[in-house]
């Protein structure tokens, strides 16, 4: 079969490879669609910091070169040992972690925080930019018959977002404020405003992204290199309070003080980006605000089932996102390389449409 695999550093090569067999508890996905995702860019630029490549990963096995992606959607094609519940031919996406289910978060039912915690198109060979993809029974999620291949492959991404607004104890009502302008912060608009917020303000230096976010819903959408204008207009907008909660999708040194800045006392501040590298933060300004805050990684596993019904009935147009959809031999020129160096900012989310 075809597939898109990874060895390194702007070194995605699409290649004919075996099928994946299933074993005992696996199932195979014949894949529709396979979104680009952040974490899949991370890594194509550099420097790796998912995929293993010198040493083997601990809970799978894997090494460079595997088969990238986890965004997923398809049918299940082929049915391992002891798996119960499936049926070939049903449309499905996938929970894209792997875990050990025997270390101290495991335990918990944290999954996502499992100490060996692998995931689909990382750290596993097998991933979405191929015709097939081998995943274990435990990450398979049925879709809702009304759904699309475009809308399935857009839930785990999707969870993010609903994540973030979760763990910030999101009440309807609540201001919210967004830095960056990308998928995740995209779908964190769509998921806030479906949830009932009072307001959702962002920040965002691409102009093709900056008209986006405006169309797609947002309240206000400010360039944040004009700082002094921005903190200017969010003051006058909540009476010189701040906005309730603050999530960083950004990615950067500003974006993550603009976050903390416009913040209100006692605020929630979300980090959701991965943050990659140092950045100078004054943490006097959080003691000074009594600010709450955490940081995400990922999403809860339980969450998938959610996530799907929300998209099923129309709360959530995560379609909106979908800018492009490329055959996979195009995957590196009209995918991964328009993505990475994009300033413009014309591109949202690129899906892969490996079969109709």
């Amino acid at each position: 079969m075809k597939a898109a695999r990874f060895y390194g550093p702007k070194d995605l090569r699409v290649e004919e490879v075996e099928e994946p067999v299933c074993g005992p508890g696996e199932v195979v996905i014949s894949v529709k669609r396979c979104g680009i995702c952040g974490t899949d860019l991370h890594d194509y630029v550099g420097p790796v910091k998912s995929v293993p490549m010198e040493t083997p990963d601990p809970l799978t096995g894997a090494i460079a070169p595997v088969i990238m992606g986890h965004e997923l959607s398809g049918d299940i094609c082929e049915i391992g040992e002891g798996v119960e519940g499936m049926k070939i031919g049903e449309k499905v996406t996938i929970m894209p972690v792997l875990s050990c289910f025997k270390c101290y978060q495991c335990k918990r039912g944290n999954y996502h925080l499992c100490k060996y915690q692998a995931g689909t198109g990382l750290q596993w060979p097998w991933g979405g930019f191929a015709d097939k993809v081998l995943v274990k029974d435990y990450m398979i999620r049925k879709m809702a018959p009304n759904m699309s291949y475009e809308e399935g492959a857009l839930v785990e991404p999707t969870c993010l977002a609903v994540y973030a607004l979760r763990r910030a104890n999101f009440k309807a009502g609540d201001i919210v404020f967004i830095a960056g302008g990308g998928p995740t912060a995209t779908l964190t608009l769509l998921c806030a405003k479906a949830f009932g917020a009072g307001a959702v303000y962002m920040s965002e230096v691409q102009p093709g992204r900056l008209a986006r976010l405006k169309a797609l819903g947002a309240d206000e959408v400010f360039d944040p290199r004009d700082r002094e204008a921005m903190d200017k207009k969010i003051s006058e907008l909540t009476d010189d309070v701040g906005v309730d909660i603050a999530i960083e999708c950004s990615g950067s040194e500003g974006g993550v003080n603009d976050c903390f800045r416009l913040l209100r006392k006692r605020g929630m501040y979300v980090q959701s980006s991965l943050v990659v590298g140092k950045i100078n933060v004054e943490p006097w300004e959080w003691a000074l605000k009594d600010i709450n805050m955490c940081g995400i990684w990922a999403w809860d596993t339980n969450m998938f089932d959610d996530v799907i019904r929300m998209i099923a009935n129309g709360s959530i147009p995560v379609e909106k996102i979908v800018t492009r959809h490329i055959d996979i031999d195009d995957i590196v020129e009209e995918g991964f390389e328009v993505l990475a160096f994009d300033k413009e900012g014309k591109e949202l989310k690129i899906q892969v449409k490996i079969k109709d």
